[in-house]
Protein backbone atom coordinates (compact mmCIF):
# COMPACT_ATOMS: atom_id res chain seq x y z
CA UNK A 1 0.00 0.00 0.00
CA UNK A 2 1.60 3.10 -0.90
CA UNK A 3 1.32 6.25 1.18
CA UNK A 4 -1.17 8.69 0.59
CA UNK A 5 -1.92 10.70 3.77
CA UNK A 6 0.83 11.72 6.31
CA UNK A 7 -0.50 13.07 9.66
CA UNK A 8 1.03 15.36 12.58
CA UNK A 9 0.22 15.25 16.45
CA UNK A 10 1.55 18.30 17.54
CA UNK A 11 2.57 21.13 15.91
CA UNK A 12 5.27 22.90 17.26
CA UNK A 13 8.96 23.63 15.25
CA UNK A 14 9.86 20.22 14.94
CA UNK A 15 6.31 19.00 13.93
CA UNK A 16 6.06 21.83 10.90
CA UNK A 17 9.47 21.13 9.94
CA UNK A 18 8.25 17.72 8.99
CA UNK A 19 5.70 18.34 7.37
CA UNK A 20 7.47 20.86 4.85
CA UNK A 21 10.03 18.80 4.41
CA UNK A 22 7.09 16.05 3.44
CA UNK A 23 5.87 18.86 0.94
CA UNK A 24 8.97 19.83 -0.86
CA UNK A 25 9.30 16.63 -1.37
CA UNK A 26 5.82 15.58 -3.01
CA UNK A 27 3.74 18.29 -2.43
CA UNK A 28 0.94 15.91 -4.20
CA UNK A 29 0.74 13.77 -0.37
CA UNK A 30 -1.81 14.86 1.89
CA UNK A 31 -0.77 16.62 5.18
CA UNK A 32 -2.91 16.45 8.26
CA UNK A 33 -2.13 18.17 11.11
CA UNK A 34 -4.02 18.09 14.85
CA UNK A 35 -2.23 20.27 17.96
CA UNK A 36 -4.01 20.89 21.30
CA UNK A 37 -3.50 24.39 20.89
CA UNK A 38 -5.53 25.43 18.32
CA UNK A 39 -3.36 28.81 17.57
CA UNK A 40 -0.31 26.67 16.80
CA UNK A 41 -2.79 24.31 14.01
CA UNK A 42 -3.43 27.43 12.48
CA UNK A 43 0.31 28.84 12.54
CA UNK A 44 1.45 25.69 10.98
CA UNK A 45 -1.44 25.61 7.96
CA UNK A 46 -0.80 29.34 7.37
CA UNK A 47 2.95 28.01 7.26
CA UNK A 48 2.19 25.41 4.66
CA UNK A 49 3.32 22.76 7.38
CA UNK A 50 0.10 21.11 6.67
CA UNK A 51 -2.49 21.29 3.94
CA UNK A 52 -5.44 20.84 6.77
CA UNK A 53 -5.01 21.90 10.56
CA UNK A 54 -8.26 19.45 11.86
CA UNK A 55 -9.44 19.70 15.35
CA UNK A 56 -10.71 16.25 15.49
CA UNK A 57 -8.35 13.43 16.49
CA UNK A 58 -10.00 10.59 14.54
CA UNK A 59 -9.97 13.28 11.71
CA UNK A 60 -6.39 12.87 11.49
CA UNK A 61 -5.89 9.55 12.77
CA UNK A 62 -8.20 7.39 10.60
CA UNK A 63 -7.23 8.66 7.29
CA UNK A 64 -2.82 8.43 8.20
CA UNK A 65 -0.50 5.66 6.02
CA UNK A 66 2.12 6.84 8.25
CA UNK A 67 1.10 9.02 11.66
CA UNK A 68 3.84 11.66 13.06
CA UNK A 69 3.39 11.47 17.31
CA UNK A 70 5.22 14.80 18.32
CA UNK A 71 3.91 15.05 22.33
CA UNK A 72 5.73 15.71 25.82
CA UNK A 73 6.37 12.41 27.84
CA UNK A 74 3.39 13.31 30.06
CA UNK A 75 0.55 13.69 27.50
CA UNK A 76 1.54 10.23 25.34
CA UNK A 77 -0.40 7.57 27.18
CA UNK A 78 -3.58 9.92 27.17
CA UNK A 79 -3.18 10.15 23.68
CA UNK A 80 -2.16 6.46 22.24
CA UNK A 81 -5.60 5.09 24.85
CA UNK A 82 -7.40 8.09 22.60
CA UNK A 83 -6.45 7.50 19.25
CA UNK A 84 -5.76 3.30 18.84
CA UNK A 85 -9.05 2.69 18.10
CA UNK A 86 -9.06 4.79 14.53
CA UNK A 87 -5.41 4.04 13.75
CA UNK A 88 -5.31 1.68 10.21
CA UNK A 89 -3.78 -1.99 10.32
CA UNK A 90 -1.24 -1.01 8.12
CA UNK A 91 0.03 2.53 9.39
CA UNK A 92 3.49 3.28 10.63
CA UNK A 93 3.66 5.71 13.79
CA UNK A 94 6.53 7.72 14.28
CA UNK A 95 7.44 8.41 17.97
CA UNK A 96 9.39 11.71 18.72
CA UNK A 97 8.80 11.22 22.37
CA UNK A 98 11.64 11.94 24.59
CA UNK A 99 12.61 8.06 26.50
CA UNK A 100 11.88 5.45 23.90
CA UNK A 101 11.80 2.40 26.61
CA UNK A 102 8.57 4.65 27.99
CA UNK A 103 7.29 4.44 24.36
CA UNK A 104 7.95 1.05 23.46
CA UNK A 105 6.52 -0.11 26.58
CA UNK A 106 3.41 2.53 26.30
CA UNK A 107 2.27 0.93 22.82
CA UNK A 108 2.57 -2.63 23.90
CA UNK A 109 -0.02 -1.48 26.39
CA UNK A 110 -2.43 0.70 23.89
CA UNK A 111 -1.78 -0.41 20.50
CA UNK A 112 -3.48 -2.97 18.86
CA UNK A 113 -2.97 -2.38 15.06
CA UNK A 114 -0.38 -0.59 13.15
CA UNK A 115 3.55 -0.55 13.23
CA UNK A 116 5.44 1.59 15.87
CA UNK A 117 9.18 3.32 15.68
CA UNK A 118 10.68 5.44 17.87
CA UNK A 119 12.39 8.08 16.54
CA UNK A 120 14.63 10.90 17.73
CA UNK A 121 15.12 13.69 14.95
CA UNK A 122 18.38 15.46 16.03
CA UNK A 123 18.79 18.95 14.36
CA UNK A 124 21.18 20.24 11.75
CA UNK A 125 24.13 21.88 12.91
CA UNK A 126 23.05 25.16 11.15
CA UNK A 127 19.79 25.12 12.93
CA UNK A 128 21.52 24.48 16.86
CA UNK A 129 21.37 27.73 18.07
CA UNK A 130 18.06 28.92 16.94
CA UNK A 131 16.03 28.31 20.29
CA UNK A 132 12.88 29.51 18.18
CA UNK A 133 9.66 26.46 19.13
CA UNK A 134 6.73 28.23 17.24
CA UNK A 135 5.20 26.76 13.74
CA UNK A 136 6.25 29.85 12.31
CA UNK A 137 10.24 28.75 12.67
CA UNK A 138 10.12 25.48 11.04
CA UNK A 139 12.19 24.92 8.49
CA UNK A 140 12.26 22.17 5.58
CA UNK A 141 15.86 21.63 6.09
CA UNK A 142 15.50 21.63 10.41
CA UNK A 143 17.31 17.44 10.23
CA UNK A 144 19.17 18.21 7.03
CA UNK A 145 22.84 16.61 7.02
CA UNK A 146 22.39 15.17 10.68
CA UNK A 147 21.15 11.88 12.41
CA UNK A 148 17.65 10.35 12.52
CA UNK A 149 17.53 7.56 15.80
CA UNK A 150 15.07 4.52 15.17
CA UNK A 151 14.08 2.22 18.67
CA UNK A 152 11.65 -0.22 16.59
CA UNK A 153 9.10 -1.96 18.15
CA UNK A 154 9.96 -5.83 17.86
CA UNK A 155 6.59 -6.52 16.35
CA UNK A 156 6.49 -3.96 13.67
CA UNK A 157 7.60 -5.33 10.49
CA UNK A 158 10.32 -5.70 8.17
CA UNK A 159 8.71 -3.32 5.80
CA UNK A 160 7.56 -0.85 8.26
CA UNK A 161 10.98 -0.12 9.60
CA UNK A 162 12.46 0.36 6.00
CA UNK A 163 9.75 3.25 5.64
CA UNK A 164 10.95 4.23 8.77
CA UNK A 165 14.39 4.84 7.65
CA UNK A 166 13.66 5.87 4.11
CA UNK A 167 11.53 8.78 5.85
CA UNK A 168 14.49 9.71 7.84
CA UNK A 169 16.60 9.83 4.66
CA UNK A 170 13.45 12.40 3.11
CA UNK A 171 14.08 14.37 6.18
CA UNK A 172 17.89 14.49 4.42
CA UNK A 173 19.08 13.13 7.97
CA UNK A 174 21.03 9.24 8.13
CA UNK A 175 19.74 6.89 9.89
CA UNK A 176 20.67 5.08 12.78
CA UNK A 177 19.17 2.06 15.21
CA UNK A 178 19.65 2.33 18.46
CA UNK A 179 18.70 0.10 21.80
CA UNK A 180 16.05 2.32 23.58
CA UNK A 181 17.21 1.49 27.23
CA UNK A 182 21.27 3.36 25.00
CA UNK A 183 19.18 6.26 23.94
CA UNK A 184 17.43 7.35 27.07
CA UNK A 185 20.69 7.05 29.23
CA UNK A 186 21.85 9.74 26.70
CA UNK A 187 18.45 11.51 26.61
CA UNK A 188 18.94 12.05 30.33
CA UNK A 189 22.65 13.71 29.58
CA UNK A 190 21.70 15.70 26.83
CA UNK A 191 18.24 16.71 27.79
CA UNK A 192 17.35 16.09 31.02
CA UNK A 193 20.71 17.61 33.07
CA UNK A 194 20.86 20.70 30.46
CA UNK A 195 17.28 21.55 31.97
CA UNK A 196 18.51 21.17 35.81
CA UNK A 197 21.25 23.41 35.40
CA UNK A 198 18.91 25.71 33.70
CA UNK A 199 16.69 25.35 36.96
CA UNK A 200 19.54 26.16 38.82
CA UNK A 201 20.84 29.06 37.13
CA UNK A 202 17.41 30.78 36.97
CA UNK A 203 16.93 29.82 40.96
CA UNK A 204 20.52 31.10 42.17
CA UNK A 205 20.04 34.59 40.35
CA UNK A 206 16.00 35.11 41.07
CA UNK A 207 16.86 34.46 44.66
CA UNK A 208 19.21 37.54 45.21
CA UNK A 209 18.51 40.83 45.95
CA UNK A 210 18.35 42.73 42.97
CA UNK A 211 17.40 40.11 40.45
CA UNK A 212 14.67 42.39 38.35
CA UNK A 213 17.42 44.92 37.94
CA UNK A 214 19.48 42.09 36.72
CA UNK A 215 17.72 39.78 34.57
CA UNK A 216 16.20 42.77 32.44
CA UNK A 217 19.85 43.58 31.19
CA UNK A 218 19.94 39.68 30.61
CA UNK A 219 20.78 38.67 26.76
CA UNK A 220 21.30 35.85 24.71
CA UNK A 221 23.69 34.22 26.85
CA UNK A 222 21.29 33.87 29.92
CA UNK A 223 18.26 33.50 27.57
CA UNK A 224 19.99 30.66 25.44
CA UNK A 225 21.53 28.80 29.14
CA UNK A 226 17.96 28.98 30.66
CA UNK A 227 15.98 27.84 27.07
CA UNK A 228 15.65 23.98 28.66
CA UNK A 229 13.29 25.32 31.34
CA UNK A 230 10.57 25.75 28.58
CA UNK A 231 10.34 21.76 28.18
CA UNK A 232 6.78 20.73 29.49
CA UNK A 233 7.90 17.63 30.79
CA UNK A 234 11.17 18.33 31.82
CA UNK A 235 10.35 17.25 35.89
CA UNK A 236 9.11 13.92 34.13
CA UNK A 237 11.92 13.29 32.46
CA UNK A 238 14.76 13.91 35.38
CA UNK A 239 12.49 11.58 37.88
CA UNK A 240 11.58 8.47 35.43
CA UNK A 241 15.28 7.44 36.12
CA UNK A 242 16.62 8.94 39.67
CA UNK A 243 19.68 7.32 39.52
CA UNK A 244 20.69 7.91 35.67
CA UNK A 245 19.77 11.54 36.74
CA UNK A 246 21.71 12.02 40.13
CA UNK A 247 24.72 10.15 38.17
CA UNK A 248 25.26 13.11 35.63
CA UNK A 249 24.07 15.59 38.35
CA UNK A 250 26.97 14.24 40.49
CA UNK A 251 29.44 14.89 37.67
CA UNK A 252 27.82 18.38 37.04
CA UNK A 253 28.64 19.16 40.69
CA UNK A 254 31.95 17.75 40.84
CA UNK A 255 32.93 20.17 37.11
CA UNK A 256 31.43 23.10 39.02
CA UNK A 257 33.49 22.62 42.10
CA UNK A 258 36.80 22.58 39.97
CA UNK A 259 35.92 25.45 38.47
CA UNK A 260 35.15 27.21 41.10
CA UNK A 261 38.62 26.41 43.10
CA UNK A 262 40.10 27.46 40.10
CA UNK A 263 38.12 30.89 39.84
CA UNK A 264 38.97 31.16 43.88
CA UNK A 265 42.78 30.56 43.36
CA UNK A 266 42.70 33.65 41.07
CA UNK A 267 45.30 32.67 38.87
CA UNK A 268 43.60 34.63 35.55
CA UNK A 269 46.36 32.99 33.39
CA UNK A 270 45.53 29.28 34.36
CA UNK A 271 41.49 30.19 34.66
CA UNK A 272 41.79 31.47 30.75
CA UNK A 273 43.63 28.91 28.97
CA UNK A 274 41.31 26.37 30.36
CA UNK A 275 38.67 27.73 29.00
CA UNK A 276 39.88 28.82 25.77
CA UNK A 277 40.93 25.30 25.35
CA UNK A 278 37.10 24.26 26.32
CA UNK A 279 35.90 27.46 23.85
CA UNK A 280 38.42 25.04 21.17
CA UNK A 281 36.82 21.31 21.99
CA UNK A 282 33.25 23.24 21.73
CA UNK A 283 34.02 25.26 18.15
CA UNK A 284 35.59 21.20 17.19
CA UNK A 285 32.04 19.61 18.13
CA UNK A 286 30.01 22.23 15.94
CA UNK A 287 32.36 21.53 13.49
CA UNK A 288 31.84 17.88 13.24
CA UNK A 289 28.08 18.11 13.71
CA UNK A 290 28.49 20.28 10.53
CA UNK A 291 30.37 17.80 8.66
CA UNK A 292 28.13 14.89 10.33
CA UNK A 293 31.02 12.51 9.42
CA UNK A 294 30.58 9.79 12.47
CA UNK A 295 32.11 6.86 12.41
CA UNK A 296 32.67 7.05 8.48
CA UNK A 297 28.78 6.82 7.76
CA UNK A 298 28.16 6.75 4.08
CA UNK A 299 26.88 10.33 2.12
CA UNK A 300 23.55 10.56 3.25
CA UNK A 301 21.08 10.20 -0.20
CA UNK A 302 18.01 11.74 -0.01
CA UNK A 303 15.23 10.09 -1.52
CA UNK A 304 11.96 11.62 -2.67
CA UNK A 305 8.30 10.00 -2.55
CA UNK A 306 8.51 9.68 -6.25
CA UNK A 307 11.28 6.42 -5.25
CA UNK A 308 8.10 4.87 -3.67
CA UNK A 309 9.97 5.68 -0.20
CA UNK A 310 6.80 5.15 1.76
CA UNK A 311 5.08 2.16 -0.33
CA UNK A 312 5.16 -1.32 0.99
CA UNK A 313 3.64 -1.31 4.25
CA UNK A 314 2.09 -4.53 4.90
CA UNK A 315 -1.47 -4.41 5.24
CA UNK A 316 -2.41 -5.54 8.53
CA UNK A 317 -0.25 -6.43 11.96
CA UNK A 318 -0.71 -5.12 15.46
CA UNK A 319 2.00 -2.84 17.19
CA UNK A 320 0.92 -4.49 20.82
CA UNK A 321 0.89 -8.03 19.83
CA UNK A 322 3.08 -10.68 18.24
CA UNK A 323 2.49 -11.48 14.92
CA UNK A 324 2.56 -15.28 14.28
CA UNK A 325 5.28 -16.32 11.28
Amino acid sequence: MKTQTISIIGLDKVGASIGLAVGQANPALQRLGFDGERSRGQQAQARGAVDKALWSLPQVVEPADILILNLPLGEMADLLAAIAPHIQPHCLLLDLSPLKERGLALAGQYLTRGHYVGIAAVYGAKWLFDGRTDPEAAQPDLFRNSLLALTPSPEASPQAVETAVNFGRLLGAQPFFLEAAEYDSLAYALESLPGLLAAALFNALTKSDGWRDRLRLAGPAFAQTTFPLTRPDLGQLALHDKETTLHWLDNLLAELTAVREQVANGEADIVSAILTEMGREHAAWVAERQANEWDDQPPIERVTLGQQLLGGLAPGGKAGKKRDG
